[in-house]
């Protein structure tokens, strides 16, 4: 292999591979981070409650105006029929031959008779619409008719009629019959041969105001302003000041909007075509926020309240977790100072209110303890073991132990969780201690032949420690694939390689370094190949050719195994696990499944197990 740093050949293929870049971690305490999710929720709370405010004021203040709309158009449509009515009312009596009779006759004696009829006619009529407080006929000759009063109010309202018109005009307002009405007035034309002759005038006093206080009687939640306007500019019905709103001019903006004495005002125009009047209703525009910002600050206040209330019962529930988490970690502290007993376990009582997660963690943090205690007198029994096997020339059990464990590798490990508990490092010490712990678990394990999927996990697990050891010395990358996983493999072969090139190859190096795990199939020749690749010091190539010529051809020429691994020691003491491991997949599997080595100096190393494909 020419280059070794940027590409591995396995089954005639190259495959291309990328070192990751490490991501720098940000630490906070838990009080920070809780304080933080209080501001955030705080902070998202008051977005959400200003923008839904924001929103129903507006959704409010449309269908508040598009209700005074509807009930201006209403009232316009109302104050239309009334005038209808009226109007119907003066066609019926203008051209009626009764009161036509009256107005013309002369005679003494039939003008009695006459009255009468005409009389009844207006009493009947006024009887249809019930805003109507009188109904005055007068003729031309002097005869006069009314249904109440004299005709001094109507004296010079005959004048201000439009010459040349026929239908039914404003003339004003004027007091009858102590109201304060509208007068409207038709004049009374007869037919004289071929041409239509005016004989008198026919006036209808409208109680304006009482149509108007009926409207205001009913139940809605704001009465706007009333302004009615004839075409003469006579104000029919409202205040003046409305008036000067509309036909100022200088205040005026489109849409309907005007502004007068610091009030906007919305105005609905409305022209009713009988009598020709103007009809306009004024409507405060602060009505469609004011009770929209009253319910947005009722709702402000109790999102506020909610807030305190959910922030007092966080912190009451939050508090006892800093106080639990505060405890452990001086228990820790304490522990890796020497002042406590940590076979008894951590005496943490959590108090009224507790926390399921802190007691599993205690209890967990407990079990450590004691399968660490349990783990090192495991240790001094395998060591013990071993003695007494070396002492009775157990060769090989004694080479298949040392491939699995390494007393320097436990030794820094241990080493390493001192500095870690000096430093606080409560995460890093619970998964070194798991780390640890889950490597001698799996070793001491019965079965002999394992899944890869479990060595992988223990390579992980010693990785891990690996890597809190040398902080950013390497990165690890795994090609690895699932289809994989099922198939089997003697149990801690691949660890004392990737120890091997973490330790004589990456360690030395003054440079970041790069570790590759990959695992791929040969279905032609049937084998299952594993290699370990790292860009660490490399290999002189005499001490290379060497250590090849030793992994292909083992024949030992001592008389015991225990001599051979001896002189393998002396001579190989950097790569005694590699030499282990050869050992073992020779005696498993046959001389052809010993290990690929191929290394450069100053670019790396490449070690590659090949092993038959079973999966049982």
């Amino acid at each position: 292999m020419n280059d070794l740093k940027c590409l591995i050949i396995f089954k005639r293929e190259i495959v291309m591979f990328r070192i990751p870049l490490c991501k720098k971690r940000l630490l906070f305490s838990l009080k920070k981070q809780f304080s933080f999710v209080i501001a955030l929720l705080f902070l998202c709370i008051v977005l959400i409650t200003s923008f839904t405010c924001k929103e129903y004021i507006r959704l409010h203040t449309r269908v508040v105006r598009q209700n005074m709309e509807l009930y201006s158009s209403q009232l316009s449509r109302s104050l239309g029929d009334m005038y209808k009515i009226c109007r119907n009312i003066a066609n019926t009596l203008a051209y009626n031959q009764i009161l036509q009779n009256y107005l013309t006759v002369r005679l003494p004696s039939e003008k009695y008779s006459c009255y009468i009829n005409a009389y009844n006619l207006l009493v009947s009529m006024m009887e249809l619409s019930p805003y109507i407080r009188n109904i005055t006929a007068v003729g031309t000759n002097g005869n006069f008719i009314a249904v109440y009063g004299a005709n001094e109010a109507y004296a010079d309202l005959e004048e201000s009629f439009p010459s040349g018109s026929n239908s039914l005009q404003s003339l004003g307002r004027a007091i009858v019959e102590n109201s304060d009405c509208q007068i409207l007035g038709m004049p009374i034309l007869r037919m004289e041969g071929n041409e239509f002759q005016q004989s008198g005038m026919l006036f209808l006093a409208v109680d304006i105001n009482s149509f108007f206080q009926e409207r205001s009687s009913m139940e809605i939640d704001y009465i706007p302003e009333y302004l009615l306007v004839d075409r003469a500019g006579n104000i029919i019905y409202g205040e003046s000041a409305c008036y000067e709103i509309v036909y100022s001019g200088q205040k005026s903006r489109e849409g309907g909007e005007y502004y007068a004495d610091s009030r906007a005002w919305y105005v609905n125009q409305y022209n009713l075509p009988l009598p020709d009047i103007t009809f306009y209703m004024f409507i405060d525009r602060k009505i469609f926020t004011s009770s929209g910002r009253r319910i947005a600050i009722l709702q402000l206040g109790c999102m506020g309240i909610l807030l305190l209330v959910v922030g007092f019962v966080m912190f009451q529930i939050y508090r006892p977790l800093l106080k639990s988490v505060y405890k452990l970690t001086c228990f820790m502290v304490e522990i890796t100072d020497g002042n406590q007993n940590y076979k008894n376990g951590i005496p943490l009582q959590q108090g009224l209110i507790g926390y399921t997660e802190i007691q599993e963690i205690v209890d967990a943090f407990n079990a450590m303890l004691l399968h660490t205690d349990e783990l090192n007198h495991t240790i001094i029994e395998n060591y013990i073991r071993m003695y007494e096997m070396n002492l009775n020339n157990k060769e090989t059990e004694i080479a298949y132990l040392r491939s699995q464990i390494n007393p320097h590798f436990l030794y820094n490990t241990l080493t390493m969780i001192c500095g870690m508990a000096s430093a606080d490092m409560k995460k890093e010490i619970i998964d070194t201690a798991g780390a640890l712990s889950a490597i001698f678990r799996y070793s001491i394990k019965g079965e002999d032949m394992v899944p890869l999927r479990e060595e992988i996990e223990i390579i992980q697990s010693y990785i891990k420690i690996q890597t809190y050891r040398f902080a950013n010395r390497f990165t690890v990358t795994y090609d690895l694939s699932e289809d994989y996983c099922d198939c089997l493999i003697p149990k801690m072969v691949i660890q004392p390689i990737v120890e091997n090139a973490i330790v004589h190859g990456l360690e030395p190096s003054l440079k970041p370094g790069t570790l590759l795990i990959g695992v791929g199939r040969n279905p032609e020749k049937g084998y299952l190949a594993i290699w370990v690749y790292d860009t660490g010091v490399g290999m002189k190539p005499e001490k290379l050719k060497k250590l090849q010529q030793n992994l292909r051809n083992p024949i030992r020429s001592a008389d015991t195994i225990m001599d051979f691994y001896n002189t393998m020691d002396v001579q190989h003491h950097d790569s005694i696990g590699l030499l282990n491991v050869n050992s073992r997949m020779i005696l498993y599997f046959g001389e052809k499944f010993h290990l690929l080595l191929d290394s450069e100096e100053g670019v790396g190393t490449n070690v590659q197990i090949r092993i038959p494909y079973r999966t049982k």
